[in-house]
């Protein structure tokens, strides 16, 4: 595994750290194929049943690094190196998995299993995509949000501006993508981007309790299908989102897993579920 990006599991739970923490982890050209190898380790490992994607020091992610800008700047775009939505970058191929979701900005969406951000500080640019990407997002009291994108031109990048909404609704979406104002964790809370405000000490250790709890007592394949409603259900009328969840009880309920949920609650024992 590449140093500016490690992947570390313990006890069911793998955490991906950036680690550029001279640089606030901004992402220049390295850390993206480092970033996409983290991603596939945490995908493929059979012990970590739940992720935590963090930053090293005192920063998540400060966004697309300044040689890289002046780079992209320098080429007008035509030197832009990340595959349009629903083209598979060569990396993640043969993991069947969505073209439309699988990129290096996007990917705890296409992870089947939980994403939680423990954002440890600022998180702007495309930084910002990744916490919006995202299952569940910590904050430290030290963490800075911003889309930064209109101030550099540019519009929001890589699905943030159907994310956001859908976080935190169109209003607080569209003042945070058109002014790209830096927002503290307090707002953040409020407005209900992030789920949990910890002293920056605690933050980490926070994050991984709380994944470890989903990886301890919830079913992987439950967890998944759930993940794939929640995102499918964001445009589903009721009714549809209503038949698939029926369809998939139907389903689940011949499984082992739901036998095993339902001895272990009785026996009051931890759970052995089946693995994805």
């Amino acid at each position: 595994m590449n140093d500016i990006v490690r992947f570390d599991v313990s006890d069911g739970v793998g955490v991906i750290t950036l680690n550029r923490p001279e640089r606030l982890n901004a992402l220049d050209d390295a850390m993206h194929p480092a970033l996409d190898e983290a991603f596939i380790a945490a995908f493929r490992s059979k012990e970590a049943r739940a992720i935590v994607l963090t930053g090293a020091g005192r920063g998540f992610c400060a966004g697309a690094d300044l040689t890289r800008l002046d780079r992209l700047a320098e080429g007008r775009g035509t030197n832009y190196d990340v595959p349009r939505p629903g083209t598979l970058s060569t990396a993640y191929a043969g993991l069947g998995l969505s073209a439309d979701t699988a990129s290096t900005y996007t990917f705890p969406l296409a992870m089947p299993k939980p994403v939680i951000g423990a954002i440890n500080g600022p998180c702007v640019g495309v930084g910002f995509v990744l916490a919006a990407a995202c299952d569940v997002r910590f904050a430290s009291t030290t963490a800075k949000f911003g889309a930064a994108f209109p101030q550099r031109g540019l519009p929001a990048e890589a699905g943030l501006a159907w994310l956001l909404p859908r976080l935190v609704g169109r209003n607080f979406a569209s003042d945070l993508l058109m002014s790209g104002r830096m927002l503290g964790a307090e707002e953040a809370l409020r407005i209900g981007l992030v789920s949990r405000i910890e002293e920056p000490d605690a933050l980490l250790n926070a994050a991984i309790a709380y994944a470890h709890d989903i990886a301890a007592n919830s079913a992987p394949q439950a967890v998944r299908l759930i993940k794939q409603q929640l995102f499918d259900g964001a445009d589903e009328s009721f009714g549809d989102a209503a038949r698939t969840a029926h369809d998939l009880l139907i389903e689940r309920l011949g499984s082992d897993d739901f036998v095993e949920g339902i001895a272990s609650f009785r026996e009051k024992r931890p759970p052995r579920f089946a693995d994805l």
